[in-house]
């Protein structure tokens, strides 16, 4: 197995043609992400790592020793208790859907969205639901770390390769109680056209509302900056929030990990 280097990304975007996850996007467009592939000078494999995900392709005849190859490499870059892995297509699905190494559980896609789609007002008000005890702060070098520090919340920022990367690529929104971090919705990864969310309430303020009208703010200033915000939803929950905030359901999908 071998790694592109970001001036060879183009040698895979055949293999991701039909892709519709911005995370995907985000390695293609050379912001973030590993990729790797079986051979340089004649690919048919190939795989990318994107923080806990891996989106594995192939064109032509697939070789199954090939593709156990290559997931076992991945081992090396991403502890397997935490890798989940999206097939893009059906020779990859099929493998991993046989295999006695892997199990699957649903996630589910929302239609990627346009500015349109958005009711703006209705987001506003979402917005202003904010009881006054907590307050929004966008994610700005002075957060960073804090956000980082703490496991639950470090995915806000975990795929950027530094604050200065963050602060030119993703948008994080914060709701605060004081100096403390109760929620967040911002950028799991980005791209050159948007984002895609990632979104996260403290335990101990959970089913407060909180992960709605932060949600809210950060759509809105999305829309704001024109950066499409994407939304994939690892739960039923996320699915009736995305809904609630604008985004139309497309179904579930399958996603594998090493049992």
């Amino acid at each position: 197995m071998q790694q592109l280097e970001q001036q060879e990304l183009n040698l895979i975007s055949p293999f991701y043609e039909k892709a519709t996850d911005s995370t995907i996007f985000a390695c293609l467009d050379g912001y973030m992400g590993k990729v790797f592939v079986d051979d340089k000078n004649q690919i048919s494999h190939t795989v990318i790592l994107q923080g806990d995900f891996a989106f594995p392709s192939n064109s032509g005849e697939f070789q199954e020793a090939t593709a156990i190859s290559m997931l076992n490499d991945i081992l090396s870059y991403r502890d397997n208790n935490n890798l989940l892995i999206i097939p893009q297509t059906k020779d990859w699905e099929t493998f991993l859907k046989k295999s006695e190494v892997f199990s699957s559980f649903q996630r589910y896609r929302l239609k990627s969205p346009s500015f349109e789609m958005f009711d703006q007002v209705r987001l506003e008000e979402y917005c202003s639901k904010l009881s006054r005890e907590y307050s929004f702060h966008r994610i700005e070098e002075t957060l960073y770390e804090k956000v980082l520090s703490e496991d639950w919340s470090r995915d806000f920022c975990s795929n950027f390769a530094s604050v200065d990367d963050f602060l030119q690529h993703g948008i994080g929104v914060l709701v605060m109680r004081g100096d403390e971090i109760c929620c967040g919705a911002s950028s799991y990864t980005a791209y050159r056209k948007g984002i895609e969310i990632e979104i996260v309430t403290k335990k101990e303020y959970r089913n407060l509302g909180l992960a709605t009208s932060c949600a809210a703010k950060l759509i809105l200033t999305c829309i704001k900056e024109g950066k499409l915000p994407h939304w994939d939803a690892a739960n039923e929950t996320s699915v009736r929030l995305a809904m609630r905030l604008g985004y139309d359901y497309i179904g579930p999908y399958d996603t594998y990990y090493f049992k």
